[in-house]
């Protein structure tokens, strides 16, 4: 089925790629980013892009799928930054949802995103075995999805079917937490955060976007862990990027380096979670990548990783 959809965070590192799966699928993708003109130029006008909600006037969407968010970990959190990651969830998705019911909107299916910080943050590997049907932690980043996927359910008087992308660490090349990884390894400078038993909940970037069709095609509703079935300790990512580059892991970066330059934002890296992508297991969704060594060779294998 061709599909009309509307994507906010089209331009992202996860959205850039859907975006490309989506056109070479056949489907009619608009953007709504605050750079228009950059999305258009990117896919050669194949896509149509937007820079607010009212610019759309008449048009109909069967599929919505909302991405945006400044980036959790790009800055430190000052009460100043916490209010940006704040709005640029939950007061754009207010607003989504208001202009869907305004303008009359009937979707098949709406996604909408949130993170696997829902669940809180545990030291060391003192996380339990967290599910869909896990509580909600207390931390500021647990409260920001909280927040974030409260206000998601007003899509629910626009849609029969609302999912949820409680979405972990996306790794692939060219982007994300694993890009700015990469040159300190290359360089030998690479090594664990603290003691490194601190869990990550992960997926390929490849199979977060096949989940994402799989779930537009499926009768999966709430909440999603968009991670994959093997978390992993901080350790073991080292262990698994250091393979992959052909580089030594021996540096660690010291926990109380990491609070004095980050603040409450170190927290991101320090503690960890044990998610379980439970319902994706449920229904025999396919991950090509289970475990970070197949990951990691399947990103660094067509890149020159000799420096």
């Amino acid at each position: 089925m061709s599909r009309n959809i509307l994507i906010t965070g089209g331009t992202g590192f996860i959205g850039s790629r859907l975006t490309d799966r989506w056109l070479a699928q056949g489907h009619s993708v608009t953007i709504l980013s605050r750079r228009p003109l950059a999305a258009v130029k990117r896919w050669n006008r194949r896509v149509q892009s937007v820079s607010a909600l009212d610019e759309l006037r008449d048009a109909r969407f069967d599929t919505l799928v909302n991405l945006a968010g400044e980036g959790i970990a790009d800055a430190r959190w000052s009460e100043a930054r916490k209010q940006i990651l704040r709005d640029s969830r939950i007061r754009l998705t207010e607003s989504l949802v208001q202009w869907s019911v305004r303008s009359g909107q009937k979707y098949d299916v709406v996604l909408s995103g949130s993170a696997v910080g829902y669940y809180g943050a545990f030291p060391g590997s003192a996380s339990p075995e967290l599910t869909e049907s896990s509580p909600a932690g207390k931390d500021f980043a647990a409260r920001l999805c909280q927040d974030w996927e409260n206000v998601a359910q007003g899509f629910g008087m626009t849609t029969q079917r609302l999912v949820v992308l409680r979405t972990g660490l996306v790794l692939d090349a060219g982007g994300g937490m694993l890009e700015r990884m990469r040159l300190p390894f290359l360089l030998g400078l690479g090594g664990p955060i603290a003691d490194g038993r601190q869990v990550l909940s992960w997926i390929h970037r490849e199979d977060y976007c096949k989940a994402v069709d799989f779930l537009l095609e499926s009768q999966l509703s709430g909440p999603v862990n968009m991670t994959a079935p093997n978390p992993v300790s901080n350790a073991g990512l080292t262990r698994a990027l250091a393979r992959a580059l052909h580089r030594p892991a021996f540096l660690p970066a010291p926990a109380f380096a990491l609070k004095l330059l980050l603040g409450e934002m170190s927290e991101l890296l320090l503690k960890g979670q044990k998610v379980i992508p439970g319902k994706l297991l449920a229904a025999d969704f396919p991950f090509s990548y289970a475990d970070t060594d197949s990951a990691m060779e399947a990103i660094f294998s067509s890149r020159d990783t000799k420096g």
